[in-house]
């Protein structure tokens, strides 16, 4: 094939080749080549069969006797780099989101337009678009703004089975009472083979707490991975996470250290994240906080990113990962992943008082255990319990705090009481476990689906627990409640009250309002258990 510059001239060397018979022949036998050649088939430069009619070919040598071989050359348009696709007001609206951000991708702009109803969707092709704002210098390459990294590829067949990991430097946001300014960091799961963002949030710290947090929200959501893949940070480079990967049978491989193209994947996504999220977040007047962040970042990925067809793989995200079954394996027990993912330490029993303090907070354990060094498995984040364990690793029981002026238990006397048989019928073991395992199968319900309407709102939300508090509720309540609703929105109106109606009357009203969240989040995860776990990736991710 030709190339551009040497293209002009290829047709005319094509036309001349036709047309040269009639130009050798005598004045009566000119109609006669003519019409042959117009009823013969030709091969264009670019190898194509084509046919020339009669008109055409007496025009073309009209040309040559006139002008010669560069007459044949075929004339520019003359609406040549003029709108003909749509119409020029559209181009200024682009040209102007495009002002706005100079990093701003074509793929938003064209999201943009359509919220804003200048087009409608699939009207305006994203290279059409980007071919004009190649010709006015807008686009991105032209600018500098576009980044040039290119990765390696690497092949899987069905979804989980790799899963990349990493962090990356995100917006900034408002935090604490005194809207400090601090720097967000976003920490996602990607499944290599459909693109999509299993788990994906930003945090405050760039830590093991961080990456535990997703990880035990890709476990319970999506099962095992196969293969885990990850950077070499501090966080990646935990003991707690290396154990617990082994015990549960998930191949972890650390990439090659200052060598990027490695994680190709993940890179990729956070910059598309940045191009087309993060870039929209700096726009705002305002500096958001990490829960608002959040909850934009779940909108997105929902609505924009796992729909939109990856330029990759030629599906969207949520089309691809439900297209297999997955390749990793179920949801592993809760208590496995208690137990190897929560932060170890080493303490000893308090001899009078039976407890043991981690983080400023006394945990009441059993009182045989007075004097003796246990290993306590704790979330730094969730305070509400932590598991006592043996040297060997066996969980004895899970200590709650201790309520003031509590009691400790007395010590059990081998001298009291009848003989205890050598083997008894354990039923509260058999009712923990029986609990567990409905607990698995509920968060295996809640798998990304998507419920019907209708949907509480905020408002009717707050009204309901007001009844409840028996108070209007604070601004920082509100935002709690708002914040419960986002993380499991959609609510049916009618859950909702019966929940609370019985909350309220089987604990009273005036309690805190965690304890009404709580038993409103018990009661929909039950209800929400009977339904069937759909395969794609759809709906909010908490």
């Amino acid at each position: 094939m030709p190339t551009f510059d040497d293209r002009p001239l290829a047709i005319a060397a094509f036309r001349h080749h036709i047309v040269a018979a009639a130009l050798e022949a005598e004045d009566e036998g000119v109609v006669a080549v003519l019409q042959e050649m117009a009823a013969t088939p030709h091969w264009d430069p670019d190898r194509r069969e084509v046919r020339v009619s009669l008109a055409t070919l007496w025009r073309w040598l009209a040309l040559y006797r006139k002008g010669g071989l560069l007459a044949l050359q075929p004339r520019p348009r003359k609406d040549r780099g003029t709108l003909r696709a749509f119409p020029q007001a559209i181009l200024d609206q682009a040209v102007k989101l495009r002002q706005e951000g100079p990093r701003r991708s074509t793929r938003t702009i064209l999201k943009i337009l359509v919220a804003q109803k200048v087009i409608e969707p699939k009207q305006v092709s994203r290279a059409t678009l980007d071919r004009h704002f190649d010709r006015l210098d807008m686009s991105r390459k032209r600018q500098g703004t576009l980044a040039k990294k290119a990765f390696r590829r690497i092949r899987t067949d069905a979804p989980m089975e790799l899963v990349i990991t990493d962090f990356h430097d995100g917006p900034y946001v408002r935090n604490g009472p005194d809207d400090q300014i601090k720097r967000a960091h976003f920490s996602g799961f990607i499944d290599h083979y459909s693109r999509a963002i299993l788990e994906g949030r930003y945090f405050l710290t760039e830590d093991f707490i961080a990456l535990r947090f997703g990880f035990r929200r890709l476990l319970g959501f999506h099962g095992l991975p196969q293969k885990f893949f990850l950077d070499n940070g501090a966080a990646y480079r935990s003991l707690r996470l290396s154990a617990g990967c082994a015990a549960l049978g998930i191949h972890l491989i650390h990439s090659t250290p200052y060598v990027a193209e490695s994680r190709g994947v993940i890179e990729r996504f956070n910059r598309s994240l940045g191009e087309q999220f993060e870039y929209e977040v700096s726009l705002r007047p305002t500096t958001p906080t990490l829960e608002e962040l959040n909850a934009w970042l779940q909108a997105w990925l929902t609505e924009s990113y796992h729909r939109d067809v990856h330029s990759e793989t030629g599906q969207s995200p949520a089309e691809r990962f439900g297209q297999r079954p997955a390749a990793g394996g179920s949801a592993p027990p809760l208590e496995i992943v208690e137990e190897y993912l929560r932060v170890q330490e080493t303490r000893t029993v308090h001899r009078q008082w039976s407890t043991v303090v981690v983080n400023g907070t006394r945990y009441l354990v059993a009182s045989e255990l007075r004097g003796r060094k246990v290993r306590v498995l704790y979330d730094p984040s969730d305070s509400a319990y932590v598991l006592i364990a043996t040297a060997k690793g066996g969980i004895l029981q899970r200590a709650l705090p201790q309520v003031p002026g509590e009691v400790p238990p007395a010590p059990t006397s081998a001298q009291s009481g009848p003989a205890v048989p050598a083997t008894r019928t354990d039923y509260l073991g058999l009712l923990l476990a029986e609990h567990e395992q409905h607990q698995r199968a509920e968060l295996a319900a809640l798998r990304m689906q998507v419920h019907p309407q209708p949907e509480l709102d905020l408002p009717g939300l707050v009204a309901h627990l007001e009844v409840c508090r028996g108070v209007p509720l604070s601004d920082q309540e509100r935002s709690s409640a708002a914040a419960f609703r986002r993380r499991m929105k959609p609510l049916d109106p009618d859950a909702v009250r019966q929940a609370l109606e019985g909350a309220r009357r089987r604990l009273g009203p005036g309690l805190h309002l965690s304890e009404y969240l709580q038993v409103l989040e018990d009661h929909l995860v039950r209800s929400r258990a009977a339904l069937k776990p759909p395969n794609l990736i759809k709906g909010d991710q908490r």
